[in-house]
């Protein structure tokens, strides 16, 4: 197979294994892959010795126990580095860390073909949580040298429509940066009355009661519209805030818009007609989604605006007519914003307004988010 053909060939793995037996088999391996093996690092000082030394590698394979102690500083440091990796272990899943399971894995004992599709995947990918994070308004905003301390603490999940994100009246677990999918906050009577209050997307993450020390949660957070977003242990992000001093104060003023937000939403719900309620949370939406499209039911439309279904359907029905929107069974299409930021009128505008001055760039998915960052290049470049 030629270098053309095969993707592993000429690319520098560090192998950090502690086994004798193992890393003869492996090495061996390897070299029938094409592979140029780095190393063996019997320990994690030796692998570091070896990161510093050694120039071009392409990724690591690290055995999870050496000697009795775990690699996970290790791969915190590799991760640090924007140096992708896999994990090899002989105990199974359950032993990976929480921010490591989207990593690729290799359980004991691993035959050729998943060692090689494990390699392929290696190579041929950067980062993920790293090159996600410049999608995310908040991360693409912090110093490089944050972004790449904060990313070992990121992993990639995807959301369904529904998927609970808080449970009010409980601490918040985890922190989700939203790539492009949409969450909803909702604030609940004692009784059961409940009402959307809020949209968090790409511009901003939810927890937020934590950049003031608040850790409960009074709100349900609830997915509503499909996508990918990094999470990250309550923990860790305080831990975070601790460090990063823009990483605390990004999340502060975001706090501090969403609470505009919120009440711009109390206004439209009390002095604004539905259909142009409807129109300002189409275009909140719109705000923080790639493309014109999504899929939205007419059953949870009417749980997000507080009304009954009938009423959605006659105002969808209204939109549609004034031909700027189409209304499908589950999937509602933009087909002319301007006409419905013209229609919203004035229910429409400040906090998006305002989110801009508090953050210093625009809220609007179309929008452009700043330069592509030097880093973004060379990772796409790996």
């Amino acid at each position: 197979m030629s270098i053309a053909e095969n993707p592993l060939a000429g690319k520098r793995i560090l192998v950090v294994e502690d086994d004798y037996l193992v890393v003869t088999d492996l090495i061996t391996r390897l070299k029938a892959m094409g592979v140029d093996a780095v190393g063996p690092a019997a320990s994690a000082e030796d692998a570091l010795a070896l990161l510093d030394s050694e120039p071009d590698l392409s990724g690591a394979l690290l055995d999870v126990n050496l000697g009795g102690r775990m690699v996970f500083p290790l791969a915190d440091e590799l991760a640090r580095r924007a140096l992708p990796f896999v994990l090899a272990t002989g105990y199974g899943r359950d032993i990976i860390p929480y921010r490591y399971a989207d990593r690729g894995l290799l359980e004991k004992p691993f035959d050729d073909r998943s060692l090689e599709a494990a390699l392929f995947g290696l190579v041929s990918r950067p980062m993920p949580s790293l090159l996600a994070a410049g999608r995310n308004r908040i991360l693409n905003a912090l110093p490089e040298a944050d972004l790449r301390e904060i990313a070992p603490l990121l992993r990639s999940v995807s959301l369904g429509q529904g998927a609970a994100i808080e449970e009010r009246n409980r601490p918040v677990r985890e922190v989700y940066f939203p790539i492009d999918c949409v969450i909803s906050m909702i604030a609940h009577s004692p009784r059961g009355i409940s009402i959307e209050t809020g949209l968090i997307g790409r511009e901003g993450f939810t927890g937020f009661g934590l950049a003031s020390g608040d850790s409960w949660s009074p709100y349900e957070m609830v997915n509503q519209i499909s996508g990918t977003a990094l999470v990250m242990p309550a923990e860790d992000f305080a831990g975070a805030m601790a460090r990063f001093p823009a990483l605390r104060q990004m999340a502060g003023r975001f706090g501090r818009s969403l609470g505009i937000q919120v009440s711009y939403t109390a206004l439209a719900n009390g002095r604004y007609d539905l259909a142009r309620r409807l129109a300002r949370w189409l275009l909140m939406v719109d705000d923080r989604v790639d493309g014109n499209s999504f899929t939205l039911t007419h059953n949870y439309l009417s749980v997000m605006l507080g009304v009954r279904r009938p009423g959605v359907t006659n105002v969808l029905h209204i939109l549609e007519g004034e031909r700027l929107i189409r209304s499908l069974r589950s999937e509602v299409v933009i087909v002319n914003r301007e006409g419905l930021l013209a229609f919203a009128g004035d229910s429409y505008g400040v906090p998006e307004e305002e989110y801009r001055r508090i953050m210093g760039f625009a809220l609007h998915a179309g929008a452009p988010a700043g330069e592509e960052r030097s880093w973004q290049r060379r990772a796409k470049q790996v």
